[in-house]
């Protein structure tokens, strides 16, 4: 069992290399990758690292192979990478690395908190909240399935059928005047939920990273709750560590 693992995580590892070596060479679709051999000496692994590698990237459609002639470029595979240190909306993310936004709406609906809302939020028993769920995509890939939730406030409009800024923190504050300062993550590696699955079209063992959030006005009232499922496929984070 640990040999089969050790396996599949140098596999992922070697996917990774060859991805970078499809964005660092700007390869476009239809274009020639390195054979196998070529693979082996650059990446020094086994042959059988190498068929496990880009059979993963055949399974995520970023590569396809003709018989005879070699494996190609099917797509350029969208890759984000983020630090976590300035707070900013998932809009911004994908923007500033070149991709189109998109969104795709799941539900917006008024129901009850949790009790994790309630503490986390302050709420009261009987206040409700207002919770949004969708689906974000960088050039029309899933990249994060996003659920946040805000109070419901008395003078607060029925709930809206659909949202049309791609960005929540802009709807938020035009909206609702709700402007976070900072937030406060819990980052977790996770798989998805049975509605992600639904929704998204993925495979049960896909891995996701969630970020569960708290954002706080200025004066450290909790604006938002969030939950943010991102895909490892898209994004990577890096955190920078000082000493």
């Amino acid at each position: 069992m640990k040999n089969k693992e050790k396996s599949v995580s140098l596999s992922q590892k070697v996917k990774e290399k060859i991805i970078e070596y499809i964005k660092e060479r700007n390869l476009q679709p239809d274009s020639l990758l390195p054979s196998e051999v070529q693979l082996m000496e650059m990446l020094g692994v086994s042959r059988y690292t190498v068929r496990e590698a880009l059979a993963l990237l055949e399974q995520d459609k970023i590569l396809y192979k003709i018989q005879g002639k070699g494996t190609f470029i099917n797509k350029v595979p969208t890759h984000i990478e983020s630090g976590l240190e300035k707070l900013e909306s998932i809009t911004e993310i994908i923007e500033s690395f070149g991709y189109e936004p998109g969104t795709i709406w799941i539900d917006i609906k008024e129901e009850l908190p949790t009790k994790d809302m309630m503490d986390k939020m302050g709420l009261k028993e009987g206040e409700k909240v207002i919770t949004f769920t969708r689906v974000r995509t960088a050039n029309q890939k899933v990249a994060v399935y996003c659920v946040d939730t805000i109070k419901k406030m008395a003078d607060m409009e029925e709930v809206p059928k659909r949202i049309e800024d791609e960005s929540m923190f802009d709807y938020f504050k035009k909206k609702y005047g709700i402007e976070p300062e900072y937030a406060i993550a819990d980052i977790i590696p996770t798989l998805p939920t049975a509605e992600m699955i639904k929704h998204m079209k993925i495979k049960k063992n896909q891995l996701f990273l969630l970020l569960h959030q708290i954002h706080y006005d200025k004066e450290g009232n909790p604006q938002i709750y969030s939950m943010d499922y991102f895909n490892t496929d898209v994004f990577k984070f890096k955190v920078n560590r000082l000493r």
